[in-house]
């Protein structure tokens, strides 16, 4: 269940997830509660391992959105799946609405990406199961722009989380949200990478 409520300082709608608050900023836009603080812009896959199972839900319901139903195991059944959802906007827990383009297909499925994440096996997996993990993703810190990468037209580049059973394990998977400063250009979900940790209680 979901509350909305008001606070009078800000005079903006919020909600409640899990161990999280969200305050809407704008269009398919909620962004967590953490009086603008920001994380250095190196730290995200390290954050990534303090998750809790209380920051997406309850045990029982945590375990149930991290079983995934599809499965890939060459490169070819990642993308031919991925394609199916090429610009369909998708929408996260958090409430931040994004969309997929062919470019970060093969950014997702490319070398950089794959080499980042723990496991190949692990990353092929989430790849087939974006859609799912996207919409049960959490966007819980903010980021500094990382001044070392290409920023042109780049408004922020946004980190979301989601549960994924692997191995026994409840691991984190680490979803990258480039945010354009031209609003035609939206949201893209740019790329993923699975975290060799697992999410406790």
């Amino acid at each position: 269940m979901v509350w909305f409520f008001k606070r009078a300082a800000y005079c903006r709608p919020e909600w409640v997830w899990g161990s999280m608050k969200y305050r809407k900023s704008g269009p398919g836009d909620w962004r967590p509660l953490v009086e603008d603080k920001k994380e250095p812009y190196n730290s995200s896959s390290k954050k990534a391992r303090e998750l809790k199972i209380s920051d997406f839900g309850t045990p029982g319901g945590v375990r149930e959105i991290a079983k995934m139903p599809k499965t890939a195991t060459f490169f070819a059944q990642a993308r031919s799946i991925l394609e199916n959802i090429v610009d369909r906007p998708l929408i996260s827990r958090s409430g931040l609405s994004a969309t997929l383009s062919k470019k970060s297909i093969k950014e997702i499925l490319g070398g950089e990406s794959t080499g980042k994440s723990f496991d190949l096996k692990a990353h092929l997996k989430a790849a087939a199961n974006l859609e799912k993990l996207y919409s049960n993703a959490i966007e819980k810190w903010q980021f500094e722009l990382n001044p070392n990468k290409n920023n042109e037209g780049l408004k922020d580049r946004r980190y979301l989380f989601a549960p994924m059973e692997y191995d026994n394990r409840i691991v984190p998977v680490k979803l990258t949200i480039k945010e354009y400063k031209n609003t035609t250009k939206g949201r893209r979900i740019y790329s993923i990478e699975t975290i060799d940790a697992e999410i406790k209680k």
